[in-house]
This record gives structure tokens, C-alpha cells and sequence, in this order.
């Protein structure tokens, strides 16, 4: 297919109309509002450049969202190695750890939301015009930060040979730490029906998780809410954030507000209060009866103490089941904890190209060493659940 694009210096460049042709099919992740509430509260803080594709009559067929930004290792168990790698990799690297990087995709969500095409179009030819604009993006010498290696984020590892294309042009597979993703089955309408499916042992556990926070409340922040509470939630994340062996963008809290005006239910913005003081947050999106955990805000000289993160989780299942979802991401980071909530490890992959020849085809065999952290896998049921075993798109 005769595929060309156009690519656009914000959001606010490209017509509306043709953007929606292709996104009202996709993740809300790469809808006009949400992208546009994201550009405009990181602006200063990060670059972005969008793609449209086109087909030999000019109709919209593809989108894609880019994002321009440093990868700053926060204390990963891979600096040494990365010093080492200076001499050829750069100086800038050796003395800060930050990685200019161009992002076909979104570092804020977990999963595949960097592009979308229209049906007819396959795999290898979304990615062929999607690392074709890449190219071209990585040339453009206004780049801040400059740009050092492209990635492509969070693909799906199916089918097997289904980044064929990526490899040919030099771009190497990096296995991330797993995507922690729980199905939920359809006879559960509320939490006592869950833990019905649970082993004595995990019922003890979860019962044992609203015992420590019963002192917690949780209320459903409003846009308003969540934009007076701003600075608070933003040190929550923070210490969180910071908490992170890897940095990759800080997000500014303050856009859930606008994401919350024009998303309404479909973003779940929940407040933990203790005697009234906001202690934490938590936030997720439905998204095709799917429950996408986001980012958690937590106070941390409390959180031993009442619990809130695991209660976070437990809430956030609550929510699903209100709602009637039939799964729920959580999202990387704390697997163990997702996994005795009845939660299992679904791998994701992003594909790196360092932009110097001789620099990639060194950093192919460090990238080869990065792996997923282990941890130990426990199933709180009874039996297996085995309801939507897909890997939660």
C-alpha cells in the first residue's frame, strides 16, 4: 500500500477531523482531548510530534504520537554498565545517566498506545511507515533533548516475528519488567463474591489489608477537587516517582484535572484520606472493559502503618467490579504484591536503536543482559482463573 505521512509540531496543528477518523477507534491514550491536555500542561517540560498517514487518496489510515525526553537511570542495578558503555556511547551519559530519547508511543501509559491504523493495514507496514517517520524525526536538529536513541515502546511480543521490520533496521528487543494484568470472572459482582474464589490463606490476607486501613477513607475526587489539591498530589507522586530506578518523564499532576473534565467516569481519580489529611492517590482509565491502572501518589511514613498501597489495590479491583470490567491492568513496578491479589505476568517489549552505527551495534549485546526482575508468583485462588487470558489490550 502506498503509504505517506505528515508530521506536526503539537497537536494543536493537526485538523481535529482527520486525527478523529483513525482515534475514535483506538485507546482514549491517543484521543485529540487527552493528547492535547497532556501537551499543553508538559509543555517546557517535554517535546511532542505527531504523525498522520495517509493512504494514495489522501484519507487518513494511521496516527502516531512522539515524544521527546530524557531516560534518567535513578539508581538501577544497570548504571555501572551504562558508565562503562561512555567512551562510545557519550560523555553527557557517563556523567548524568540521561538518555535523550525519541518515544513512538506514550511514557505515561503502559501498553501499546503509540499509534493506531486502520483495518486492512498490516503489521509489518504500520511498522515500516512507523520507523520511517522515526528516521525522519530523529533528524530534526531542534530536538531538545538531542536525541540519542530511538524506541519503540511497549509492543506486544506476539506474534513472534511481528517486529521483523524493527530488527531489520537495526532496532534491538529490550524485556522489560512485566505488565501485571488479572481477569476477572463474571461471577464476581462485588468484593464478597471474590473472596469467595480465595484460598483460606489469602481471605486471611485481604482481610487483613481492610483491617490496617480501616481508618482510611477513599472519596472520588471531581476535577475541581484534584486541581485544588494539586501541589498536595503532586508530592505524593514525587515520592513516589523518586522511589523509581528508572525516571522516564514528570508527569505534572495537575493534567488529571483536565483529563477528569473531559474523560468524567471513565477516569477513576480516588483521594486516601486519614482525619482528613490526603495521605494518597490513585488513578486508572476504563478502556474496553478493561481497568488501566495509572500512576499512585503515596505517603510513605504511613503507608507501613495503614496499609494504603495494598488498599489502593484492593480499590482499584473494587472499582473494576463495580463497574463490571472483565479485567484489570495494573501495570509494572510491585509484582508481587499484584500477584496475591490474583494478578499474572503478561511481557511487553520495547525495541532500541542507538542512533550512532558503531554505539547500536555495541549496546545490542548490554540490551540483551536487561531482563525483567524476578519475583515470586503466588495465586490467592482456590483454582485458576482462566476467564479472558488474552493479554489485556
Amino acid at each position: 500500500m502506498d503509504i505517506r505521512f505528515s508530521i506536526y509540531d503539537s497537536i494543536h496543528l493537526v485538523r481535529r477531523t482527520e486525527w478523529e477518523i483513525v482515534s475514535n477507534e483506538a485507546a482514549v491514550y491517543l484521543s485529540y482531548d487527552h493528547l492535547s491536555a497532556l501537551e499543553d500542561i508538559m509543555m517546557g517540560s517535554m517535546v511532542f510530534r505527531y504523525a498522520v498517514f495517509h493512504d494514495a487518496q489522501y484519507r487518513p489510515v494511521g496516527i502516531a504520537c512522539f515524544q521527546v525526553l530524557d531516560l534518567e537511570d535513578n539508581g538501577s542495578a544497570y548504571g555501572e554498565n551504562v558508565r562503562g558503555l561512555g567512551a562510545v556511547i557519550g560523555s553527557r551519559i557517563i556523567k548524568e545517566l540521561k538518555v535523550g530519547s525519541l518515544v513512538c508511543g506514550n511514557v505515561f501509559h503502559c501498553g501499546d498506545h503509540g499509534a493506531h491504523f486502520a483495518q486492512g493495514i498490516g503489521r509489518d507496514e504500520q511498522l515500516r511507515v512507523l520507523e520511517m517517520a522515526m528516521d525522519q524525526l530523529r533528524a530534526d536538529k531542534r530536538l531538545e533533548p538531542k536525541v540519542t536513541v530511538m524506541l519503540f515502546k511497549d509492543l506486544w511480543p506476539e506474534p513472534p516475528d511481528g517486529a521483523r521490520v524493527l530488527r531489520d533496521h537495526g532496532y534491538h528487543p529490550l524485556a522489560m519488567d512485566v505488565t501485571m494484568v488479572m481477569d476477572l470472572d463474571p461471577k464476581w459482582k462485588n468484593l464478597a463474591d471474590y473472596q469467595e474464589a480465595l484460598t483460606s490463606k489469602a481471605r486471611t490476607r485481604l482481610k487483613s489489608i481492610l483491617g490496617r486501613s480501616a481508618a482510611v477513607g477513599i472519596k472520588n475526587m471531581t476535577a475541581a477537587e484534584i486541581r485544588h489539591s494539586g501541589p498536595a498530589l503532586q508530592r505524593l507522586f514525587d515520592d513516589v516517582l523518586q522511589r523509581s530506578p528508572f525516571i522516564f518523564g514528570r508527569l505534572k499532576v495537575g493534567v488529571y484535572a483536565l483529563w477528569k473534565a473531559v474523560l468524567g467516569d471513565r477516569l477513576m481519580f480516588h483521594g486516601f484520606y486519614l482525619h482528613g489529611d490526603l495521605i494518597g492517590f490513585s488513578s486508572a482509565f476504563v478502556q474496553c472493559g478493561t481497568l488501566d491502572a495509572h500512576f499512585v501518589g503515596v505517603d510513605y511514613a504511613l503507608n507501613e502503618r495503614y496499609g494504603t498501597y495494598q488498599r489502593m489495590l484492593v480499590d482499584l479491583l473494587e472499582f473494576a467490579l463495580r463497574k463490571g470490567l472483565r479485567q484489570i491492568n495494573f501495570g509494572r513496578t510491585a509484582e508481587q504484591a499484584k500477584s496475591t491479589i490474583g494478578a499474572r505476568p503478561v511481557s511487553m517489549l520495547f525495541h532500541v536503536k542507538h542512533r550512532n552505527r558503531v554505539a547500536n551495534r555495541i549496546i545490542g549485546s548490554f540490551i540483551h543482559t536487561v531482563g525483567p526482575d524476578e519475583f515470586e508468583r503466588r495465586s490467592p485462588f482456590k483454582k485458576q482463573v482462566t476467564v479472558g487470558t488474552g493479554p489485556g489490550r
